[in-house]
């Protein structure tokens, strides 16, 4: 009885050792685990990856190319949502969805952070980067000084470039046309933008000849379009009235070598540039060729005064040698009936 006894001791023993061993081994294993991070957008989804690096999982819900209002959930993001710890969201329009997604997931220990506003300038993105930085900083109890510093130098230096180029190329008398969401971006580079326009599915009749004439009448250079949402309906426009066509992307990644804010403000602005640039040297051509057309029908024009007054000289030529000529018959006539009226005598 005593042997069975204190058998049953010791298996009572290991099985709460075990039990222990596990729960220990659990924790650990948790406490080991990388924080999951869902973002909305790679807007803001491209700033939290650039702090946190592989120390977390971040998860992107909508892909780069697309608009946020095409979003299709799919029961990987249900998941993602459910056992995040932070959720970043933009409250946009094209969020609708993210309401429906949240009740999905049914995640009570969620912290949603809001980051609203223009992030495709280089004072939004210096914005997003401090709201994201400072965010992570307090949750994740980590610090992101040096980080985020060296994130706003790395903008700084494009907001430089970009400035230094805009001047160059005198970007507040190029005229553009832009899709709506473009413009503030544009328009911070240093542009003039003459007319925007909505998504192309929108748009009227009306709409879009009242965007030809505008394009007529300002001498628009540029038509810039939104890749996430149509990147052809400016190209219409542009082929019109002799302009350059260009597309842009509101969110970094969906363009090689776009992957972050800087990235993609500088990207986009080359595009302007270059696309200045052609404009600006079709035009100096066609001013050049205008000229030499104007020079050729001026040279023309001399050609046909010379053959008119050639053709006058020659009528007066003529003339004057049939006058001659009647002269000497005249003379002659005359010079007989004196020659007669002297034999007469």
């Amino acid at each position: 009885m005593k042997k069975n006894k204190k058998m049953s001791i010791l298996g009572i023993t290991l099985l709460l050792s075990t039990l222990l061993l596990s729960v220990t081994v659990a924790e650990a294993q948790e406490s080991t685990e990388k924080p999951i991070i869902v973002c909305t957008t790679s807007a803001v989804g491209s700033v939290v990856e650039s702090f946190v690096g592989d120390t977390a999982d971040v998860v992107v819900l909508v892909q780069p190319g697309l608009c946020p209002a095409d979003f299709d959930m799919k029961p990987s993001d249900v998941f993602a949502v459910s056992n995040a710890q932070i959720l970043f969201k933009q409250n946009i329009q094209g969020e609708f969805w993210l309401e429906g997604l949240l009740e999905a997931a049914g995640n009570e220990n969620l912290t949603q952070v809001a980051i609203p506003g223009a992030y495709n300038t280089p004072q939004g993105a210096k914005n997003y980067i401090n709201w994201v930085g400072g965010n992570l900083s307090q949750i994740l109890s980590i610090d992101l000084d040096s980080e985020i510093s060296e994130m706003l130098n790395e903008i700084d230096e494009v907001s430089s470039w970009i400035s230094t180029q805009a001047e160059a190329l005198d970007a507040s008398n190029v005229n553009v046309i832009c899709m709506s969401w473009l413009k503030t971006f544009i328009e911070s580079v240093g542009f003039n933008v003459v007319a925007i326009y909505n998504p192309p599915e929108t748009l009227s009749t009306g709409d879009i000849t009242a965007l030809l004439q505008t394009a007529q009448t300002e001498g628009v250079a540029l038509v810039a379009d939104n890749l996430q949402i149509d990147v052809e309906f400016g190209e219409g426009i542009a082929s019109e009235v002799g302009a350059e066509h260009l597309v842009l992307t509101n969110f970094p990644g969906a363009i090689p070598n776009t992957e972050t804010l800087p990235k993609m403000l500088r990207y986009n602005a080359e595009q302007l540039f270059n696309s200045t640039v052609a404009w600006q040297t079709k035009s100096t051509l066609q001013a050049e060729k205008d000229e030499l057309t104007n020079q050729v029908n001026s040279l023309q024009q001399s050609v046909s005064d010379l053959e008119s007054e050639t053709s006058e000289l020659q009528n007066q030529l003529t003339m004057f040698q049939i006058s001659t000529s009647l002269a000497v018959v005249v003379v002659a006539v005359l010079a007989v009936l004196l020659y007669a009226k002297t034999r007469r005598k």
